[in-house]
């Protein structure tokens, strides 16, 4: 074993200590000193010598080892099985590894820019951090890890990127991902209407042609199929198979509504769908919060819950009427039980009434009056609707004090206080949102269709899509209420009032039952002349009206769309009366009326029916009804939001027709 300096430095001492002793010898002999002296230092020399060959040998062995250590570790770095590179900010190599050569199966100078190898490389997200990101380039799927070289003294900002082949992973994973199961309630939401006044042979005809149409669809998705009830299916797919689904966007629901029975009604589904939820049980309640969630929102549609959130597809079929009030029977005796059990009722609508949420908003006080319990109805802001209402209700003492500001309400709201909302039911846009965390007990009436933001845990729902108004669902609630209950003129006139509005004067969404509930409340003493007088304009409001409809413009597909660029007083009010009128322009199928809005802008949407604006509103963040839409966009710009929504509508249109022509291909068969 080679021996070390510190070997020569005992050596030394050893020495030291003799030449000490020769010293002490020389005092009783000189001659044996003499000789002891030069045998020390012909010792020194040859120990000095040896010690020098040894630090010779030391440091050729170093030299050499440090030699073979760099040219492995050279060999190493160049072959390592990820790709090495180091960039500056604006993507130039400065120098890289023969893996990375390899990969890109051409030789890299340096200077030669990543993204000539690699156009998709992200290098924007890349700059001054650490991370991480996996890219996808051609077929191959890389991992980046990134990092920025730190060197003071360095020109431009460097950064070293280690780049990882995970192809053969990431193909597993999305294999993997792509099996992952899906499931499906399926339901035929118009299955009596459709089969009603029908002979056997047709009743028995069309629920097969539906099956055989499911079965179909099922099958081309490799999936599988149960039927568990006259209209009811549960179906199972795979991850890959909804995502064709989507490509698709659910086309079933155009073959199915091409069938048709004898009385001419097309068949309609309501599906829902989920997806990557983490158990079965999750999967299978989420599913069937779809299919109500479709169901809801008038069905002839597919609700989907994937990764976290919820996509609308189909929903081009108006919503059927029910002629059966047995519902209406059970509801309003299920409310007489609640209300009986509550100490006081606050009664709220949307903000910014109108004489729809208002009028049900007084049917509903009537039947807590009814029942001799304190109430009160909660209003956002002095609206036009609001202020002509007050006016009508402040001539008669028994309404004194009725209408309340959401502040009040809070302070005289208890644990037992039961609130009602109508005409909506997302808790974003109630008179007073803060009335829905305090209070437990809450009763939702409302038309609109359902969407996805829903008031929490309601005490009880009554959401009818096919009404027309929500006043029309109260009117209809009260006539079973209790046989003694009498309307006064005011509220029976407020019910009619609200029926006029959403119907546009009974031309839109009208059917037997809304005549019916008209009837009713004409009989209760509704005065039409008073109406009249509810819904006349100042002289202001009616030049408002002229120059929106002077800003107008007639888009391709009989779509027109008004700006008003200036905010002024009830804005709202005046845009939606506005958007109504532009629908009797000959060729118009839908408008819209954009306008400044607190923090953002508005847009009223209105449809003559062929064009579903609660879709198009959705995708700006809005909702409402088929024929009755509207949004308010925070933060954004009249300018920003026109060619934005411009876009939507055209997309909607573009992708409706091809599926209406292919409906009109299909439709030929009836039973």
């Amino acid at each position: 074993m080679a021996q070390g300096p510190s070997f020569w430095f005992d050596t030394r001492i050893y020495l030291a200590v003799s030449a000490a002793l020769l010293v002490v010898i020389g005092f009783y002999n000189h001659y044996a000193a003499v000789l002891g002296a030069i045998l020390l230092y012909v010792l020194y020399l040859y120990g000095r010598e040896r010690q020098l060959e040894r630090q010779k040998a030391l440091t050729a062995y170093l030299e050499s080892m440090t030699h073979h250590i760099d040219q492995a570790s050279y060999y190493a770095l160049q072959n390592l099985p990820l790709a090495i590179a180091i960039v500056d900010q604006t993507g130039a190599i400065h120098w890289s590894n023969s893996v990375l050569s390899d990969w890109a199966d051409q030789e890299i100078l340096p200077g030669q820019a990543i993204q000539d190898i690699w156009p998709e490389m992200p290098l924007a997200k890349m700059q001054d951090q650490a991370g991480m990101e996996i890219v996808h380039f051609g077929p191959k799927h890389y991992q980046i890890i990134f990092k920025p070289v730190v060197d003071y003294h360095a020109e431009q900002k460097l950064m070293i990127l280690y780049i990882t082949d995970i192809t053969s992973t990431e193909t597993v994973r999305e294999e993997c991902l792509g099996a992952r199961p899906v499931i499906a309630h399926i339901q035929i939401d118009n299955y009596d209407d459709v089969l009603k006044g029908l002979s056997e042979s047709q009743r028995t005809a069309i629920p097969a042609e539906v099956n055989q149409k499911l079965v179909e669809w099922v099958t081309g998705l490799d999936g599988y199929l149960k039927k568990y009830g006259e209209d009811i299916y549960i179906a199972l797919f795979n991850r890959q198979a909804l995502d064709a689904m989507l490509a698709e966007k659910f086309d079933i629901l155009d073959k199915v509504r091409a069938i048709r029975g004898g009385n001419r009604i097309p068949v309609t589904l309501s599906i829902g769908v989920a997806a990557d939820e983490i158990s079965i049980a999750a999967l299978g309640q989420r599913a069937r919060a779809g299919l109500d969630l479709a169901l809801g929102r008038g069905g002839d549609q597919a609700a989907v819950y994937v990764e976290g959130k919820v996509m609308f597809y189909g929903g081009k079929a108006k919503a059927v009427e029910k002629n059966t009030r047995v519902k209406a029977r059970i509801m309003a005796q299920a409310i007489r039980d609640i209300i009986a059990d509550a100490d006081s009722v606050l009664i709220m609508g949307h903000a910014g009434e109108d004489f729809d949420s208002l009028g049900a908003a007084l049917g509903v006080a009537r039947m807590v009056r009814f029942m001799g319990k304190p109430v009160r109805i909660v209003v956002s802001q002095q609206s036009i609707a609001v202020s002509k209402l007050s006016e009508l209700v402040d001539e008669y003492a028994a309404y004194s004090e009725l209408l309340i500001t959401g502040e009040q309400a809070e302070a005289i709201a208890t644990a037992e206080t039961l609130l009602f909302v109508v005409d909506t039911h997302r808790p974003e846009i109630t008179a007073a949102p803060g009335l829905l965390s305090r209070l437990e007990r809450v009763v939702v009436i409302d038309h609109h269709r359902r969407s996805e933001n829903f008031i929490a845990n309601p005490l009880l729902v009554y959401l009818e899509p096919s009404a027309s108004s929500t006043s029309e669902l109260v009117a209809e609630l009260l006539t079973y209420f209790d046989d003694k209950l009498d309307l006064t003129r005011v509220e029976a006139t407020a019910l009619y009032a609200g029926i006029i509005l959403d119907t546009k004067n009974f031309a839109v969404q009208t059917g037997v039952r809304t005549f019916d509930a008209a009837a009713y409340l004409r009989r209760s003493g509704a005065d039409p002349a008073l109406v009249r007088r509810l819904f006349r304009v100042d002289m202001e409001t009616f030049k408002r009206r002229a120059e929106i409809i002077n800003n107008t413009d007639m888009l391709p597909g009989g779509v027109v769309l008004a700006t008003y660029p200036r905010k002024v007083k009830n804005g709202q009010i005046i845009a939606a009366q506005v958007a109504d009128m532009l629908l009797n322009i000959e060729g118009v199928r839908v408008s819209f009326v954009i306008f400044p809005a607190d923090d953002g802008v508005g847009i009223s949407a209105r449809s003559q029916g062929d064009i579903n604006v609660q879709i198009v509103m959705e995708q700006l963040g809005g909702g409402g009804h088929q024929t009755v839409a509207g949004a308010q966009i925070k933060g954004a710009s009249i300018e920003e939001v026109k060619p934005k929504l411009i876009g939507i509508i055209n997309n909607y249109i573009r992708e409706s027709a091809p599926d209406e022509s292919h409906l009109t291909a299909r439709s030929e068969k009836t039973w």
